[in-house]
C-alpha cells in the first residue's frame, strides 16, 4: 500500500489551491476590472479543466491512492461529505461564474480569445450573486479542509497531510 498520492495528483491539488486563491483575490465583476477580471476568469476556467483532469488521474491512479485509516465512522462520513462538497465546488463554482459572466455581457476576451457565452442568461443578476455565494462557501470549505489536514498532522499525528506532500526525492530536490 502506498502512503503518498501520485505526483500528478499532488501537483494538480496544489496548483488548484493556487488558482483558487488567485481567483478569490481577483474576484469582482470581470467586465469592469480589466486585466484582473481576465485573471479571475482564466483561473476559473483553469480550475474547471483541472477538475476534469483530476478525476481522470484518480481513475488512472486509483490503486496508488493512499487509504488512510479513519479514526471512527463519524470521521469517515465527514470525510466523504467534505470531499464531495469540494469536488462539486470545483465544478459548480466555475460553471456558475461562466453563467454569471454570460449574464453581464455578450462578449468577453481573454487575451485575443473570445469566450463562448450564453445569450439566454443575459440580464439575470442573481447568477452573479449565486456565483459569489458559492465561491465564498467554497473558500470556507477549503479553509476547513486545510484545518482538518493540520489537525491530522498535529493532533492525530497520522500521515494524512504528508500523503499530499512531495517526498524529498531527487525530483523534489531539483525544484527546491
Amino acid at each position: 500500500m502506498h502512503n503518498t498520492y501520485p505526483k500528478p495528483i499532488i501537483i494538480i491539488h496544489w496548483l488548484t489551491l493556487l488558482l483558487v486563491v488567485i481567483a478569490y483575490l481577483s474576484s469582482g465583476n470581470p467586465t469592469n476590472t480589466g486585466l484582473l477580471g481576465q485573471v479571475h476568469v482564466t483561473c476559473g476556467l483553469s480550475i474547471l479543466i483541472l477538475f476534469f483532469l483530476r478525476l481522470s488521474l484518480i481513475v488512472i491512479y486509483q490503486k496508488n491512492i493512499p487509504q488512510n485509516e479513519i479514526i471512527n465512522q463519524y470521521q469517515n462520513r465527514l470525510f466523504k461529505i467534505v470531499r464531495l462538497m469540494l469536488y462539486l465546488s470545483l465544478c459548480i463554482v466555475p460553471i456558475a461564474g461562466w453563467l454569471a459572466l454570460s449574464s453581464l455581457t455578450d462578449h468577453f476576451k481573454i487575451g485575443s480569445v473570445n469566450l463562448p457565452l450564453l445569450s439566454s442568461v443575459r440580464g439575470v443578476n442573481s447568477i452573479g450573486e449565486l456565483h459569489q455565494f458559492l465561491g465564498n462557501a467554497f473558500i470556507a470549505l477549503v479553509g476547513l479542509h486545510g484545518a482538518a489536514a493540520l489537525i491530522h498532522h498535529f493532533i492525530f499525528k497520522d500521515h494524512v497531510l504528508k500523503s499530499m506532500l512531495f517526498k524529498r526525492d531527487k525530483w523534489f530536490r531539483c525544484i527546491t
